[in-house]
């Protein structure tokens, strides 16, 4: 099944070649790490992993980049010669990688394509003592060399939607043979851990530890900074903030429509819109201009400007975080078109009350909880949205209470990050460094 799985990999490489290839010359994300996708690293990057522990973590964009970065802190601190490489799949995760690990991580790369001769030739050169991937990183490629170099494999802060559930079910043949080389499934929650031992993982490498993004430490700007911000995005002291964060194509255009009827009601508030992939900034941009709001892009805050604006473009990368910190409602996207949401509980991390439409399959579990609590509140449509953004702004002991709900649900589920720390070190070499 695996030289199946190959030959069809093989194949899609080739059918979709031309397509890769334009978007190469067209997009400047898309040549990036490109000879480290094929398994070409660059000598440098090795040569400080030969004959120590290393531990190899892996993550394959912004969110789980971040929420596993606690975690590699926490090696660093307590197995300072323990060498750590990371790999993003994307570019935007491998520029996060880059800004918050530069004191933990010794090697940077791409993860490689998931092609036998690739993997073989990447996983033969960095011999990792364990390896560690986030969330849903499932690659049969990769995990079968793993296992036939007897180097164990672990899924941390793991978590399998209803989605993917069904799609390895359809596919059980073959990927039961993928789950029960795994050394340990660490879950973030016990309905994904019963879900990975009917998919064929022992019962006894299975662990529900919890969600490595509630230890996630909130980022702050320092109060001259802050404030800095706020006058030069011309956010004053009665100023209201509305923030979009990681929006998708068909999200920004019903925000703007709730934005413009909700400054009928509101004359001083602000929208922030972040959307998720960078190279859509532009067009958000010419979105936001054609319907007639001005516009100030945080790339260019530190340019001197007497005009005040209606809309501010988040066109960085790494930001989004402190921007929920001076907002007062937090909308996540992903949930109004099918893409299944993203990160709900950065908000939560300032104590900002989280809308989101119903598209959240991806975040089903947080979502109950953030639910449950009463600091999450789904919509199921664009009006619906418009109408509880009204109800929190027009309340605000209701909106202070939300935001609450919301951060309590962190401060009442902390720990996950040194649970997983202590099963992963109980892997490791007693010698704790050199090999």
């Amino acid at each position: 099944m695996y030289l199946l799985y190959d030959i069809l990999l093989h194949l899609s490489l080739l059918l979709f070649a031309p397509y890769f290839l334009f978007k190469m010359a067209v997009i400047g994300k898309y040549r990036k790490g490109i000879g480290e996708r094929f398994g070409f690293i660059e000598r440098a990057k090795l040569d400080k992993l030969s004959g120590v522990t290393t531990v190899w973590f892996h993550a394959v964009s912004v969110g789980e980049t971040k929420a596993v970065m606690p975690l590699v802190k926490v090696f660093k601190e307590k197995m300072p010669d323990v060498m750590i490489i990371f790999s993003t799949v994307t570019a935007t995760g491998n520029a996060v990688a880059l800004k918050e690990g530069a004191q933990l991580i010794d090697s940077l790369i791409y993860f490689p394509l998931d092609l036998n001769w690739v993997v073989k030739r990447v996983v033969n050169k960095i011999k990792p003592t364990i390896f560690v991937a986030v969330e849903k990183e499932i690659w049969p490629n990769i995990l079968k060399v793993f296992n036939d170099s007897n180097i164990p494999v672990f899924i941390v802060n793991g978590i399998i939607s209803e989605r993917s559930f069904k799609r390895y079910k359809l596919f059980r043949f073959f990927f039961k043979n993928v789950f029960k080389g795994m050394s340990y499934f660490l879950s973030q929650t016990r309905e994904s851990a019963d879900k990975a031992e009917v998919l064929g993982i022992k019962h006894d490498r299975i662990a529900t530890t919890g969600n490595l993004k509630f230890d996630i430490k909130p980022l702050y700007w320092d109060m001259v900074d802050r404030e800095n911000m706020r006058q030069r995005l011309k956010i004053t002291s009665d100023s209201l903030v509305l923030i979009a964060g990681s929006t998708h194509s068909g999200e920004e255009g019903a925000i703007l429509d709730i934005y413009k009827e909700l400054k009928r009601n509101f004359f001083s508030l602000k929208l922030i819109i972040a959307p998720r992939h960078p190279e859509r900034f532009k067009e958000v941009e010419t979105l936001i201009k054609e319907r007639g709001f001005s516009l100030r892009k945080r790339s260019e805050v530190d340019i001197e400007t007497q005009l005040n604006n209606d809309v501010i473009l988040l066109d960085t990368i790494g930001e989004l975080c402190k921007f929920y910190s001076i907002s007062d409602i937090a909308f996540i996207g992903g949930t109004l078109v099918d893409i299944g949401g993203h990160n709900l509980l950065e908000p939560a991390l300032y104590k900002k009350p989280i809308l989101y439409g119903p598209h959240i399959h991806s975040y089903i579990e947080m979502a109950e909880m953030l639910e449950k609590a009463g600091g999450g509140i789904r919509v199921n449509s664009k009006n619906e949205l418009l109408l509880k953004i009204k109800e929190l702004f027009n309340n605000k002991a209701f909106r202070e209470k939300a935001g609450n709900a919301a951060y309590s649900i962190i401060e009442n589920n902390r720990g996950a990050t040194e649970e997983t720390f202590q099963i992963l070190e109980s892997y490791l070499p007693l010698t704790r460094g050199k090999v």
